[in-house]
């Protein structure tokens, strides 16, 4: 080999080593880039995580106290404004949820969370989601559901729930008029396995060919000319092709510009119960029914009741459908709280749903009737549930339900079975059209004369008769609760404000808007609900030097009602007095037979039978003493306090 030949073979020997050495670093600054972008997503995983969760917490502040200025307040423009910040609030909470969401998926740390489910429940949950946005539009709700589909399944509820609510959310936003329809149908696929079909269609503004791509696109929007006023990020198309796609799905999309679209689904299902759901759609048809025709039929103001759903759309509709009951509901969004809730208040009702994670309604219900020292442990318990199959009644009795009511529920139905479980003695029956009527239309001679003496003295009769359902009765005992309680708060409110306490102060004068709201002392709720204001805000001085105008209005409000009320007192004293000439006689054995009879009415708490006895007691010409002791139990029975009535009898007899 020649010299030159050598050096030629040394040259390229170099030249293939320094490719080689070059090669390597190139590999090493590839694999640092590709480290560093994906620590950067797993610190924007992270980062939209943590936010989202962060946020949530301010947010459900916002919203839980908005919704307390639209139920406390009278003023139809701040009415308004809430409505508006719950609108915006409830959208920041769903991009909040769609973010996180998102993060979760492009992380693959999104799972699948299978279970049990029930078919029905699912339906209920989701037409609640759309009912409310669907009924503003003035939208027709179509549904095709096939009712021989098993009614229980085993999949992942959550996520199928989230997937058909986030269609059928979409087939409002973007429709004006026209129609959503539902369609839900299955096949066989094995023995225990079967394909259900998902169609959401809507008559809304369609979508043009070529933007069809752009749904499935994190973060894309449409062109601007046909996005809806409340269009999001264009997060939620995207999440639910990821979420049907873990499902072994895919989602197809069909759609004519103007006209409308229809998105649709495939995914395999587990069958657990072969049961046929059944005629859904005549359910839910009825359930409508019964809401638009809805008036309530009896009031309790004094009644309580606890209702257990941890879909929180159906617990706005059962408070919603009870709204002009006047009872006093509270809430719980699970097994665990109900049980919480019970351990520290009393109820007169359970109304509980069935089928809710971790700790189910029946499960929870036995662990109610399980737990030492529970006032509430022997209270009715009605399940709630949108399992409507044969044989579900005998189901829910086995296992201790005193009834049971499905969902979509009728208004009707529910008012019937509040009736039948709840104590008569807090049960006012009541028909509220009659009431209206009657506040509207009744001549001017007592009810004027009355109206009159009160708003002298700072009282909206209307209004508290409207808060009483129109139950003069009640009304009267209610501001005789009202004039003895009125010293109480002005001394804790004064002790609290020597303290500077101002959460006690705030605490005490918010029971007194609301007392005050109730007897239609308008004014003097408005006054409290500003000091209220300037008390939460810790404002000491200003509600040091406004609070005397407070004291005065419920000095003068309390001299002036006392004196009413012996005058209202005092003529029902000479009523009974007038009519002493028309009354009847009685042996003395009858009379004892009688009073006996009374106090076995009352010492079985039985209010309303008690009361018709005792009235027909006073038809009777007895000694003054006598006289006496009915109108004790009379005041007493008025009060509720049948014991203290019983021992007014007991002493007599």
């Amino acid at each position: 080999m020649s010299q030159e030949t050598k050096r030629k073979s040394a040259d390229k020997g170099t030249e293939l080593s320094v490719t080689k050495e070059e090669l390597h670093q190139k590999n090493q600054e590839l694999e640092a880039a590709r480290n560093a972008v994906e620590k950067a997503e797993n610190a924007r995983d992270i980062f939209l995580a943590n936010m989202s969760h962060e946020l949530r917490t301010p947010i459900n502040t916002i919203l839980g106290l908005n919704e307390l200025i639209l139920r406390e307040t009278q003023e139809e423009a701040v009415k308004e404004y809430a409505r508006d910040i719950r609108q915006a609030g409830n959208i920041l909470l769903a991009l909040v949820s769609d973010i996180l969401d998102f993060s979760k998926l492009e992380a693959d740390k999104m799972e699948l969370t299978e279970g049990i489910y029930d078919v029905s429940s699912l339906l209920n949950d989701l037409i609640n989601s759309i009912s409310l946005q669907q009924r503003r539009k003035k939208l027709d709700l179509v549904l095709k559901i096939a009712q021989d589909i098993p009614y229980k399944l085993f999949g992942d509820e959550i996520h199928i729930r989230q997937i058909i609510g986030n269609l059928l959310s979409n087939a409002v936003r973007y429709t004006e008029k026209g129609r959503i329809t539902l369609h839900l149908s299955w096949k066989e696929v094995s023995k225990d396995v079967i394909e259900i079909f998902v169609i959401v269609k809507d008559t809304g503004i369609g979508i043009k060919e070529e933007d069809i791509p752009k749904l499935f696109r994190a973060f894309q929007r449409m062109d601007s000319t046909v996005r809806s006023k409340d269009d999001r990020t264009g997060l939620g198309l995207a999440i639910t092709q990821r979420l049907i796609e873990m499902m072994g799905g895919k989602l197809e999309v069909q759609s004519v510009y103007g006209k409308g679209s229809a998105f649709s689904f495939k995914i395999l299902q587990k069958v657990v119960d072969r049961e046929p759901l059944g005629d859904f759609e005549k359910q839910y048809r009825e359930s409508l029914r019964s809401i638009e025709d809805y008036h309530e039929k009896f009031i309790a103001p004094m009644g309580r009741i606890l209702i257990v759903d941890d879909n929180a759309m159906n617990l706005a509709v059962a408070q919603g459908l009870l709204k002009g009951t006047r009872l006093q509901i509270d809430v719980a969004a699970s097994g665990e709280e109900c049980l919480e809730l019970i351990k520290r208040k009393t109820y007169h009702l359970i109304c509980m749903d069935h089928m809710m994670p971790v700790m189910d309604g029946v499960q929870t219900l036995h662990a109610i009737r399980a737990l030492e020292g529970n006032p509430s442990r022997d209270i009715p318990v009605i399940a709630l549930t949108a399992n409507a199959v044969a044989g579900a009644r005998d189901l829910y009795l086995k296992e201790g339900f005193q009834d049971y009511l499905t969902k979509p529920i009728d208004a009707d139905k529910f008012e019937n079975m509040l009736i039948e479980y709840l104590p008569d003695n807090v049960v006012y029956l009541t028909n509220s059209r009659e009431i209206s009527e009657e506040l509207e239309t009744q001549d001017a001679e007592e009810f004027d004369i009355r109206e009159s003496q009160l708003y002298l003295m700072g009282f909206n009769l209307r209004n508290g008769l409207r808060y009483m359902g129109g139950d003069k009765t009640l009304y009267g005992k209610v501001l005789h609760d009202f004039h003895s309680i009125l010293q109480e708060k002005e001394t804790a409110l004064k002790d609290f404000l020597q303290k500077g306490d101002m959460p006690g102060y705030t605490i005490i004068v918010h029971s007194l808007k609301g007392n005050a709201r109730n007897v239609g002392a308008d004014d003097l709720a408005d006054e409290a609900f500003e000091l209220e204001k300037m008390a939460k805000a810790g404002q000491l001085e200003d509600v040091t030097v406004r609070s005397p105008i407070l004291f005065s209005m419920m000095n003068n409000m309390r001299n002036s009602l006392r004196v009413y009320l012996e005058t209202e007192e005092a003529g029902e004293e000479k009523a009974q007095t007038q009519g002493e000439d028309s009354m009847e006689r009685i042996t003395e054995e009858e009379w004892v037979r009688a009073l006996e009879e009374l106090a076995a009415r009352l010492d079985d708490f039985d209010g309303e039978s008690a009361a018709a006895k005792l009235r027909e007691l006073k038809r009777y010409e007895r000694p003054e003493a006598d006289k006496k002791m009915l109108r004790l139990c009379e005041k007493a029975i008025k009060d509720y306090a049948y014991d203290i009535a019983l021992e007014v009898v007991n002493a007599v007899l």
